[in-house]
């Protein structure tokens, strides 16, 4: 266990956050892309439910903004499924069933993930009341899926990986992921995981992130924010 070896770090709460676990580990990037996942499947939804079906410009800009949301979604999962379970499974055998429930919570959004990806490629191709009402089915059976397991990480999972993964291993992983996107993507990704948040939490961000990383953020945000004004409507 590494939590007697390290302090605890400030955690940020956002909105739909089901716990805020003290520990060694800085967790501002996962609770940032969960809220991330939950604010935009909601939006998807209220938007999907009232967008013209004439729109097609916007249906498919819809489309697409659902293609980068689970993009960043499978990079989230396949970290997790890569590194941070078989360590946890290595370091914690007493939470086994813990992290088997996990690992299958991530099967059980791909049906979903497809499913929603199929019926919004169908929607797109030839916009129906047919098609919106099976897309909508199919981004609110992910987004209870998704949200159903985003809480339980973040009240059974998230412990663990205070209590078995060093900071060390933990920066490398976000070192990993991050040269996985590429500059133009990470510039988007900033763009997506520092919109709409409350200003507690931004603040927060201003005084622990790095100067790089705030400078990028910035530069994103102002053309991240128009796209999204035109999504949502």
């Amino acid at each position: 266990m590494w939590t007697a070896e390290h302090p605890n770090v400030p955690q940020i709460t956002l909105p739909g956050q089901a716990a805020a676990v003290p520990g060694p580990l800085d967790m501002s990037n996962m609770y940032l892309a969960h809220y991330g996942f939950r604010r935009d499947l909601g939006r998807l939804l209220t938007t999907i439910g009232r967008v013209r079906l004439d729109d097609r410009r916007r249906i498919t800009a819809l489309r697409e903004h659902h293609a980068w949301v689970l993009f960043v979604l499978h990079h989230h999962h396949t970290s997790e499924d890569e590194t941070i379970w078989p360590r946890l499974r290595e370091r914690a055998p007493q939470a086994i069933g813990t992290i088997d429930a996990l690992e299958a919570e991530h099967e059980a959004c791909d049906h979903w993930i497809n499913e929603s990806t199929e019926a919004f490629q169908a929607f797109d191709a030839g916009p129906s009341e047919r098609g919106r009402e099976r897309l909508m089915v199919a981004l609110r059976a992910l987004a209870d899926t998704l949200g159903a397991h985003l809480a339980h990480e973040e009240t059974d999972g998230i412990p663990l990986m205070m209590a078995h993964i060093t900071p060390q291993e933990d920066a490398e992983t976000h070192k990993t992921i991050t040269k996985q996107y590429g500059l133009r993507k990470l510039i988007t990704l900033l763009g997506w995981i520092t919109s709409e948040l409350p200003a507690d939490v931004e603040a927060h961000l201003r005084t622990t992130s790095p100067k790089p990383l705030l400078l990028l953020s910035t530069l994103a945000r102002g053309r991240y924010q128009r796209r999204m004004a035109y999504l949502w409507g």
